[in-house]
């Protein structure tokens, strides 16, 4: 928590996906001051292991690149799958909250997302 008492509220949120299809996960967070902190070196904070997230998220990238999907297919998928969907992103939430709250000011928390279990 910031010295004014008052949690940091998250500012922005940035996707980067990699040529295999793991992403990057970044948010940035503001203090109350709305002062940004500079830049440290960017690592990743933490690796997650959200095979379905990343099956949907490899979507939504070909989408924005304009490349074909079934979609039909990609929402049948996406509704078996919801529950370790948002499974994913709920554990997501909660390893940004976390970090969040043992910051002091503003900062950004950054993770890798992979769908390889592989020192996960």
């Amino acid at each position: 928590m910031d010295v004014s008492g008052e949690r940091p509220k998250p500012s922005g949120i940035v996707i980067e996906w990699r040529e295999n299809g793991d992403f990057m996960f970044s948010c940035r967070y503001l203090s109350a001051t709305g002062k940004e902190t500079p830049a440290l070196e960017r690592r990743a904070d933490e690796r997650h292991f959200f095979p379905t997230m990343t099956l949907a998220m490899g979507n939504v990238l070909r989408k924005l690149r304009r490349e074909h999907i079934s979609f039909p297919l990609f929402l049948m998928s996406l509704a078996f799958s919801h529950r370790n969907l948002l499974s994913e992103i709920d554990q997501l939430l909660h390893a940004l909250h976390g970090h969040v709250e043992k910051q002091k000011g503003s900062g950004e928390y950054r993770c890798l997302i992979t769908s390889s279990n592989e020192n996960a």
